[in-house]
């Protein structure tokens, strides 16, 4: 069989910066091919591990001796009714002694770039606060104070907005309230930060796939948090801190106990007068098995059965505003029901995790755009194979395409996904006139499937898991080097976009033969 002229997946993902790395053949040898991916804010994916993570890229370490590995050389910068000494174990020891205590190393913060600060914290009595920016003593005056810090892994970010070049990180527990504050922390990290414009490669056990999701919003300000007045409680104790399935947030899951029997927590997310919605979240008993119910309205309730192990549930309505929640409701006094990860979309079906590290606010996700422009040398017009190993995120709706075009509709070779339920379209197009468009039943689109598209003058034909479902022996052909892109579309940045999976993809310069299409799709 001969090479793919151009490939992406099929075992070899790299994702550097805002590119997704495609690969092209010369012979026996490949070449990477930059794939430009737009979506301009955060995005998390399911690792390799099987946790939930935000697709980031990380700068160098800002902080000196930020895991002591060095004892307490450099965490002296205005001190101020606070003492810190060495802990045999490698933390630092932090004492609040008076008001306003303070401790802190020099950091080199940029203006208006984003940093991720991480701090692990061993253990703490009272309240301690993480503070990046200037000192009080400094202007202009910038900076971010974290939320308290718990016990465990803590993450948050900081754009700064000021210009002076002194600039530190500081322990510190501002108040008269504050005294008799002691800590231990094992390490406090500052990184520069970057999550827009990176693709995500999703997990499902060892099988690895790129995911294209539309635009959303969590309308679920609390996502991660659920010991707070957002979350309303009947019959049952929240308690947090405990081991989540996410890699950002380690000891973010929360714990609830029905103190009665029907004990539940409920949130009222703003809604949209009578759209789709869909209530996702993370649960698991802590022993054992046992049923649970999730429901977005009265009387619309969804009993799922929950083991000892994460799984993620959801079920979706169209409703009043009025009526609507994001609840878990737990049957049996005295259950233990650990949850985590809640989300409300304005969809008919869930998508990826959404959260940002603050909460307190919705949080939007843009939409995944990939596209790759003038790649003439890699696309022969006149003959070819478009294949893809493929899953769309639902089974009918949308009008998803994946094309080979000259930047516009007009002109184009197309894998596309129609709102008809389980439809494929392949079609050949110029001048916005279909050469050819061959419309097959898949058995379920929403599960991987292998499809190859062949044309060539007078010849076309489709090709799915190694069976042959469509011919079409009349139709033209464009001359060569007249398609020069490769996009998640129809031609047009952000129009009818594909959403889903994609495992691999491949573009071949020459038509195939029924034996290699069967090789290839099966």
């Amino acid at each position: 069989m001969a090479n793919p002229s151009l490939q992406i997946g099929n075992s070899n993902w790299a994702i550097k910066e805002d590119n997704l790395l495609g690969y092209s053949a010369s012979g026996t040898r490949f070449f990477p091919i930059p794939i430009t991916m737009t979506r301009a804010t955060a995005g998390t994916r399911v690792n390799s591990s099987g946790l939930v993570e935000t697709v980031e890229l990380l700068g160098s370490e800002l902080v000196v001796n930020g895991d002591f590995t060095n004892n307490v050389t450099g965490w002296n910068k205005f001190k101020s009714n606070a003492t810190e000494s060495w802990n045999s174990g490698g933390y630092l020891d932090f004492t609040k002694t008076g008001v306003s205590g303070r401790l802190g190393s020099d950091v080199s913060l940029e203006t208006n770039k984003t940093y991720k600060i991480s701090v692990n914290v061993i253990s703490k009595g009272g309240i301690l606060d993480l503070y990046v920016g200037l000192s009080d003593f400094e202007s202009p005056y910038a900076g971010v104070w974290s939320a308290p810090l718990v016990v465990g892994a803590n993450a948050f970010y900081l754009t700064y907005t000021g210009s002076a070049s002194s600039k530190g990180v500081y322990l510190q527990s501002a108040g008269s309230s504050y005294f008799g504050l002691t800590a231990s922390i094992d390490s406090i990290s500052v990184k520069e930060y970057t999550v827009n414009n990176l693709a995500r490669v999703n997990y499902t056990g060892s099988t690895s796939s790129l995911l294209a999701e539309p635009q959303s919003t969590n309308l679920i300000t609390y996502p991660v948090s659920f010991d707070n007045a957002y979350w309303t409680k009947s019959g049952a104790t929240v308690t947090g801190g405990f081991t989540s399935p996410s890699a950002d947030y380690t000891t973010s899951a929360y714990k609830l106990v029905a103190d009665t029997s029907n004990a539940n927590i409920i949130s009222r997310p703003q809604l949209i007068s009578n759209t789709a919605n869909t209530n996702s979240i993370y649960l698991k008993r802590v022993l054992g098995t046992g049923t649970v119910s999730i429901f977005n309205a009265a009387g619309n309730e969804t009993l799922v059965t929950l083991t000892n192990e994460w799984q993620r549930f959801s079920t979706s309505i169209s409703v009043n505003p009025a009526n609507a929640y994001h609840g878990v409701r737990v049957y049996d006094l005295g259950d233990e029901v650990m949850v985590f990860g809640a989300q409300t979309e304005q969809l008919s079906y869930p998508t990826s995790l959404i959260y940002n590290g603050v909460e307190g606010s919705t949080v939007t996700r843009n939409k995944d755009q990939y596209t790759k422009t003038g790649i003439s040398d890699k696309i022969n017009s006149e003959e070819g194979v478009l294949f893809v190993e493929i899953a769309n995120l639902l089974s009918s709706g949308g009008d998803g395409y994946l094309s080979l075009s000259d930047g516009t509709p007009s002109n184009r070779v197309t894998i596309r996904f129609t709102a008809t339920t389980n439809n494929l379209a392949c079609q050949y197009v110029i001048s916005n006139i279909n050469q050819t468009s061959m419309d097959n039943v898949l058995t379920d689109r929403t599960v991987f499937n292998k499809i190859a598209f062949r044309y060539s003058l007078n010849n076309f034909s489709v090709w799915v898991n190694g069976i042959e479902l469509s011919t079409d022996t009349s139709g033209s052909v464009l001359p060569n080097d007249t398609l020069v892109k490769l996009s998640f579309d129809n031609g047009v940045a952000g129009n009818s976009p594909f959403y889903g999976k994609v495992k691999q993809l491949q573009v071949f310069k020459t038509a195939l033969s029924d034996s290699e299409l069967i090789a290839l799709t099966s």
